[in-house]
């Protein structure tokens, strides 16, 4: 098991330079106190954490034919954000080259930049996960991480509100997955 482990996380480093590596790592270590702080299997969801960024390293048309000759269903909005198709795509890497086919694992991947409003509790951790990994630094970041543990539910909505503000700040669009995400949270 040990040694299917080590195969598992090599194969992973030699598709990511180290900076992308590192963070991966990260996601990975804030994932795990995520998932045993609301006692989900550690296993899907360090797979997830570890698959997140698969597909970084791909071009944008790599990533758009591997979408396009896939199952999953990307929008045109979606479509339309370069920075943001890795998720998609490495759902579908996750899923021919490393046979993921968990749907909460790959759903986790699917989602883990935009969120979606029917996350499930795995894929929600990644999403948190992949935004308060210890390496990220910008504002807001800090007390986020904070209040992820304190109150999920609340994190989540911070999460989705930073990443709106970022996009409205930044003039960039903002997919109404993300807002539906935090709607539904906050109607909890």
């Amino acid at each position: 098991m040990l040694e299917r482990k080590k195969g598992f996380i090599k194969k992973i480093k030699n598709k990511m330079d180290a900076e992308r590596f590192k963070h991966t790592a990260g996601v990975v270590e804030s994932a795990i106190k995520l998932a045993e702080d609301k006692a989900v299997c550690v296993n899907k969801v360090e797979k997830a954490a570890f698959l997140h960024d698969i597909a970084k390293n791909k071009t944008l048309e790599e990533m758009q034919k591997l979408i396009i000759e896939s199952e999953w269903k990307v929008d045109k909005l979606e479509m339309s954000i370069p920075a943001v198709l890795h998720a998609p795509a490495g759902a579908v890497i996750a899923e021919k080259e490393f046979g993921v086919n968990d749907k909460e694992i790959l759903s986790a991947i699917r989602y883990h930049t935009l969120g979606h409003p029917d996350m499930c509790l795995t894929a929600l951790i990644i999403f948190a996960a992949d935004f308060i990994e210890p390496h990220r630094n910008f504002p807001c970041v800090e007390k986020i991480r904070e209040i992820i543990f304190e109150d999920f539910t609340r994190g989540i909505i911070e999460i989705c509100s930073s990443m709106v503000q970022h996009q409205l700040e930044t003039a960039k669009i903002i997919h109404p997955n993300t807002v539906m995400l935090r709607n539904r949270f906050l109607l909890y």
